[in-house]
């Protein structure tokens, strides 16, 4: 929203302008442009001063050695030095606000009253010697002068709204809501406008928690103003819960365009947003002028918004303002939009608008290459892995060779996942990559290669992928080096079974090898893992029995990290009485291992001493 600034009145080294001090709601320069008096404030200051660069002795002014006096911080002789420009020339307008600031520092604004009233005597229709007044009686406390100044102001400007805001404005300094309210609905009334001064009448009502009243409000100024939207929705976005539901039905019995956006704001705010992208998408139909501008505000807010939802409805704004335009433009919107949707976890919206994509002959080279990724990207995450797989073949041309390389890894990740193991290790077999020596590690894991898969592992190093793919690889790793036999065929199959998603299968797998396996050769940390794998699937209480099988005391590295996983878990089961004694015996029994300040931590956090991480 573009708002309305009143101008500076000193060099920009300057304090802050008086006139901007005054400021309590925002102006939209769509409610009619500058007032009179901003223009008169800017002419004269461009008039009244000499130039920058003008020699002292040329020129001695007054003015401009009382500004220097101000910044000096002399403020009484700058304002003495003021007061004897505005002497000779009593309508000079930035002289008045140096003294206003000179007066201010002194905390003595009500002396500028004889000044104003002779401003006012030789010009009496330049509205920013009326706004000066309002602040000086208001520091005077002189309420009912305020009130006739702004009566007075409001005679020369009678189609204005500024002699009402600004004396709203004073009342509000002095934290009278009531006036300034007054003030507000007196201007409506003589303006004969049932939408005159609806954003301060707005804000304040906002400011008074009174939801009722700022809805309705803040729909006027929005109705007037587009542009005040993201200010309503940021103030009405604070109502409390319990009156969202009224407030929402309100905005449905409201029949119109401005209603309409911004319901579908404030839903997408409350944690709707695919119920606020649904209001909005119904609202364009009929009102098709203002469509682009609404999908863009629509698009701001659920940007903001965290949450898969949030990323299909930014996706589906995208695609609708995508059939809005055409050629390059609509398909980068498209390209943009399928991301989210695919981000939000609809893989099939994703994938029509990427076809569509793939199949515009109009499409630059750069965006068509750029769906073609994102369209097997996007099968992939379907596990869509034959379709993926013709799909690369396919668009392979088009595609840049580093990220035809990284598509080629995540396929030979969806064909290890989908037990295709001999494609997988083909497709990866010529690359030498951290990453594909990463994914040759687990080929050979899952069919039970163990050497060879803590070979590939080990060459790869701890830095391949992300960071999440790092660390369960590291911890493959510590489960696997301590096992002596070279070949474990059910240990691969259920490390396959867990790279499907089928948690069942693989711990049942994992607890027979590691009874199969000594507890200091490997059996103590297959069932480590085992009880990890077990947590992460919300399995707690298996979780809990392959942590307690794992600690013993033969498994001299596997037992300290089975027991604080152990503590870990009775911790955020609210069983903090087990943990401290697990805790204590860990921090007594290793006291070299590395995870011993860890153990501190949880220890205090056990027994109440820290908050929980």
């Amino acid at each position: 929203m573009r708002t309305l600034r009143r101008p500076a009145l000193a060099p920009a080294r300057g304090g802050a302008p008086a006139l901007r001090r005054a400021v309590a709601f925002p102006r939209a320069v769509a409610l009619g442009g500058a007032p009179a008096f901003l223009r008169a404030v800017a002419l004269a200051a461009a008039l009244a001063l000499p130039p920058a660069g003008a020699p002292a002795a040329q020129e001695p002014d007054p003015a401009r050695r009382a500004y220097a006096l101000e910044q000096r911080g002399a403020w009484a002789e700058a304002a003495e030095l003021y007061r004897s420009v505005l002497g000779r020339d009593p309508a000079n307008l930035p002289a008045l606000f140096g003294l206003e600031r000179s007066l201010l520092a002194l905390n003595r604004l009500p002396e500028i009253l004889p000044q104003v009233r002779a401003a006012l005597a030789a010009r009496p229709k330049v509205g920013a010697f009326y706004a000066l007044a309002l602040r000086a009686w208001t520091a005077a406390g002189q309420p009912d002068s305020v009130r006739a100044t702004a009566e007075r102001w409001a005679a020369v400007e009678p189609g204005s709204e500024a002699p009402y805001r600004e004396w709203g404005t004073a009342a509000l300094s002095r934290q009278d809501r009531a006036a300034a309210r007054r003030a507000y609905l007196t201007g409506r009334e003589r303006l004969g406008r049932p939408d005159a001064l609806a954003p301060e009448l707005a804000q304040l009502a906002s400011q008074e928690r009174d939801w009722p009243t700022a809805l309705r409000e803040w729909v006027a100024a929005v109705s007037r103003v587009p542009g005040y939207r993201g200010s309503a929705v940021a103030a009405l976005a604070a109502a409390p819960e319990p009156a969202r539901a009224d407030l929402l039905a309100a905005l449905e019995r409201t029949p119109s365009p401005a209603a309409r956006r911004l319901e579908a704001d404030l839903r997408t705010r409350w944690g709707d947003p695919l119920g606020g992208f649904e209001v909005l998408s119904r609202s364009l139909a009929s009102d098709s002028a203002g469509a682009e501008e609404a999908l863009h505000g629509f698009l701001e807010q659920v940007r903001s918004v965290p949450g898969a939802p949030a990323r299909r409805a930014e996706g589906l704004a995208l695609a609708a303002l995508a059939e809005r335009r055409s050629g390059p433009a609509a398909t980068r919107l498209r390209l943009d939009a399928a991301r989210a949707l695919a981000d939000g976890g609809d893989q099939a919206g994703a994938r029509r608008l990427l076809d569509a994509v793939g199949r515009d002959s109009t499409s630059p080279a750069g965006l068509s290459s750029d769906a073609a990724v994102a369209l097997v990207s996007v099968l992939l995450s379907e596990g869509k892995v034959d379709e993926a797989e013709r799909k690369l073949r396919e668009l392979a041309g088009s595609i840049p060779g580093g990220q035809r390389d990284e598509l080629r890894r995540r396929l030979a990740w969806g064909l290890l996942r989908a037990g295709r193991l001999g494609s997988a290790d083909s497709l990866v077999a010529a690359d030498s990559s951290v990453e594909g020596l990463a994914l040759a590690g687990y080929a050979r894991l899952f069919r039970g290669d163990v050497a060879g898969a803590v070979r590939r592992f080990q060459e790869a190093g701890p830095f391949a992928g992300t960071r999440e793919e790092a660390t369960a690889r590291t911890a493959l790793l510590a489960m696997l080096q301590p096992i002596e036999a070279d070949t474990l065929p059910e240990l691969g199959r259920a490390l396959l079974a867990l790279a499907k998603g089928d948690t069942a299968t693989a711990l049942g797998g994992l607890e027979r090898v590691a009874a199969a396996l000594p507890p200091d050769r490997g059996g103590a940390e297959v069932r480590l893992y085992a009880g990890l794998a077990a947590r992460r699937a919300g399995r707690a209480a298996e979780a809990e029995r392959f942590f307690r099988a794992a600690s013993v005391p033969e498994a001299k590295a596997a037992a300290p990290a089975a027991e604080l996983a152990l503590a870990r878990l009775l911790v955020d089961q609210g069983r903090r009485a087990e943990a401290v004694p697990l805790l204590e015996h860990l921090i007594l029994t290793y006291p070299e291992s590395a995870l011993v300040p860890q153990a501190r931590r949880t220890l205090d956090e056990a027994r109440g001493a820290v908050p929980p991480t």
